[in-house]
Formats: C-alpha cells, structure tokens, sequence
C-alpha cells in the first residue's frame, strides 16, 4: 500500500487521501470552504490529481468531505462509493455551493447530474472488491450516513476514520473501530480540547433560553443545515416546553432527508416528534412572526456566511440572544459576533448589541475520545489529519509507544 496525502494535511478543510494498492482510490474529495484571517483563499482546493482512478470514497456529505466530487466528472468518469444520505445531502450541498460560487465554481450543473448519475450505494457493514482490494464501511456516529472505511489489501488493512463521534448523541450511536487495524488515518480535529458534558451543555443551552424568553426575547440558534440544525431540534423538543420552534433554511430538506432515512437515526420516532413540534418556516410572513413573539429560531448558516439567519439579526427583539453551538472560522461574521459584536452585511459593518453565546456542541470526537479510539484500534502505524496541531498530537502519540506521523499535504507514505 502507499499513501498520497492531497489535503487535510496539518490543516481541517479540503480532506483527501490517494491509496495506491492495486487499485487507486480517492478517501474524500472535498473544499476548504473558509480560510483563517492572514491564510491564502486561493487554497480551497486539494493537490491535483490527474492519474487513473478506479473509484472514490466519501465519508460524508460535509464539503470539506465531499464538495469536489463534481469537478470529477469534468474529465473521464469514474463511479464513487458512499451511504445513500452521503449521496442525497451531497446533492443539496453541491447546488447551494454552485449558486454561491457561480462562475468561480470548479463545475457546473451538469457535472452535479453527472456526479448523481455516477454514485454507487454502500451501506454499513457491506463489503465491495475492487480489484484485490476489499473495502467495507462502518458507521461514523458523525452526522446522518457518515461513514468510516477499511481497505484490505494481502492482509493489510488501512482505517480511514474520516470525521467521526465515538459518544452517542441524540441522534447518532458512538463510533466504534472493528478490529485487525494496521493502518489507521485518524482526523484530529480536537487532539488539544475536550468536549464538556453533553448534558451539562444541554442544560445550559436550556437555561439560556427560558431566560431570555422570560425577558421578552427570541433566542437565534444559527446552526449547520446539516447534523446540528437536527440535534437542536431534538434537543428542544425533550426539554423545552410551552416555547415556539422555528426552523429555516436549508435545514429544512436536510430535515425531510433525516425523517426518509429513518435507518441512520438513533431513534426515528422521536426525532419525528421533534420535527412535528416544530415550525417550518415557509414564507417572508412565517419569518416576520417568528421575531414578533418570544421562541427559538434554528436557521442556517451556522457561521451566519449568509442564509435566513443573518436577515433575521435585524429584526430580533432588543433583550434577544444569540447562540452558536458550532465552530465558527475566523473572519466569518459568527467568529465576528463573538469576538467583537459586529457583522457585515452587503460589505456594510454593522454593530450588533444583542449578546452573541458559543456552546459546544461539537460531532466530533474530543481529544480524550481520540485517544480512547487509538488504543482500542491498535494500529502498527498511525497517520494524523484534519487538524491545526498535528504534528504536536503525533509527538504525544509516539511518546505512547505508536508509530505516529502528520504528514503535509504533498507527503507520500509507504506502508509495508
């Protein structure tokens, strides 16, 4: 086997590895959707790969996963793997990101139907052959279809965890890796935080909006379309009482997409409660009803780069909150909210008085649940991405008795 890391190398964004065995294979394909204050925004994109390939896997639908697929029906076709929900929330991402990008986007409408058109189902637990090479996927715990894959090749096996959650959630069971694991790609997006309690951040989340309710208020939950707008919504529905749910935007389909996948769910009959207790925010008469009383609105974008969510800052009630519950990049007009009260809107600055609250809600493992996924896997060899200290979390995991490396995107890695 060998190894080509394309991106995510010592960075969270744009993931994509190249595994030569007899075949060659992409693991993931995506974007680096925003950069860091001071970072290039010219590199959005992975290393080029103009080779062969026999096919491509996608962990999941997030785009720093799966938001260059398209581009790869540009050139000579190939078919790529992944769960049913990978394919159908994909397919929602690729159009929203096309509209965004227009002209400066790497594909056009008709690569996306092509992409569609070109997509092989796998399902958890199933096992495809491509030539020599067996590949099977286990369920991520990450987000709905979110998966991880096991490539065998004469008796070596290489675990790309791709994004995964080792806790069980209110929607997703804890990840777990199978066993005989040589070779172990392990993202590494908190290596250096823990995730608080889940139920102490819950509480809180709670207690912050009775309060502020109480006072009059709405409180905005702008949240990714994707994973999180879901939770919330489940969230909410176990402990909120008396209290009016509004969800809008993209989370909208994504949601249906969720109620038609029931399989992918922890439990599908609450979570259809949640969505039965909620409003879906149909029309601009809808929104303005939403500010007019005390509730909650979930609405995309979670960073607030955009959707319903930045329209409706404008018209919240003065003793209103705002809270985020995911990671917010810097220079987004979240990472702007909570660190210096302003947004911009049509180019315009804008200074926003109402209070801006971040809580973790992170569907990603926490360092303490990477570490406890590393030693349960055992591999003979270790390759870290998917996060800003790699290279740091590589020295603690040798330091272990592993054999850790944090490749650069660029590296190549030989695995014997």
């Amino acid at each position: 086997m060998k190894l080509h890391c394309l991106g995510s190398g010592r960075e969270v964004g744009r993931s994509c590895f190249l595994l030569e065995t007899d075949q060659r294979v992409l693991l993931d394909y995506g974007l680096k959707i925003f950069s860091k204050g001071g970072e290039s925004k010219t590199n959005t994109l992975p290393i080029p790969y103009q080779g062969n390939l026999d096919g491509v896997f996608i962990s999941h639908a997030h785009l720093d996963h799966s938001g260059l697929v398209p581009e790869l029906y540009t050139r000579p076709f190939v078919h790529w793997f992944g769960t049913p929900p990978t394919m159908q929330i994909s397919s929602i991402l690729w159009n929203d990101s096309l509209k965004i990008m227009e002209d400066k986007a790497p594909y056009k409408k008709v690569h996306i139907a092509r992409a569609e058109a070109h997509w092989t189902q796998m399902l958890y637990g199933q096992q495809l052959s491509l030539g020599d090479t067996d590949y099977k996927l286990y369920d991520a715990g990450h987000i709905l279809g979110s998966s991880m894959l096991k490539a065998t090749h004469k008796g070596k096996s290489l675990f790309y965890s791709g994004d995964f959650n080792s806790k069980d959630t209110r929607m997703h069971k804890g990840a777990v890796p199978p066993e005989g694991i040589d070779y172990l790609i392990l993202e590494s997006t908190y290596s250096d935080r823990e995730h608080p309690p889940r139920e102490e951040t819950e509480r809180t989340l709670i207690s912050l909006i009775e309060e502020t309710v109480d006072e009059g208020g709405t409180v905005l939950l702008p949240a990714f379309a994707v994973g999180r707008s879901q939770e919330l919504l489940s969230i909410l529905n176990a402990r909120l009482r008396g209290i009016p749910v509004y969800l809008d935007g993209m989370s909208k389909a994504v949601t249906n997409l969720y109620l038609d996948n029931p399989q992918y769910i922890s439990d599908p009959q609450d979570f259809a409660k949640s969505c039965d207790s909620a409003m879906f925010v149909e029309n601009t008469q809808m929104r303005r009803e939403a500010t007019q009383e005390p509730g909650v609105i979930v609405s995309t974008a979670g960073m607030m780069e955009g959707g319903p969510a930045l329209s409706y800052l404008m018209g919240l009630h003065p003793n209103s909150r705002i809270i985020f519950s995911g990671y917010n990049v810097e220079g987004t007009n979240g990472w702007r909210l909570l660190n210096e009260g302003k947004v911009f809107i049509d180019k315009n600055e804008l200074e926003v008085s109402i209070p801006a609250t971040y809580l973790d809600l992170s569907a990603h493992a926490g360092r303490s649940e990477l570490l406890d996924f590393l030693k349960k896997a055992n591999p003979q060899k270790v390759i870290l991405n998917h996060g800003d200290k790699t290279q740091a979390f590589a020295q603690e995991i040798r330091e272990m008795g592993f054999d850790a490396i944090a490749p650069a995107n660029g590296d190549s890695i030989e695995l014997p």
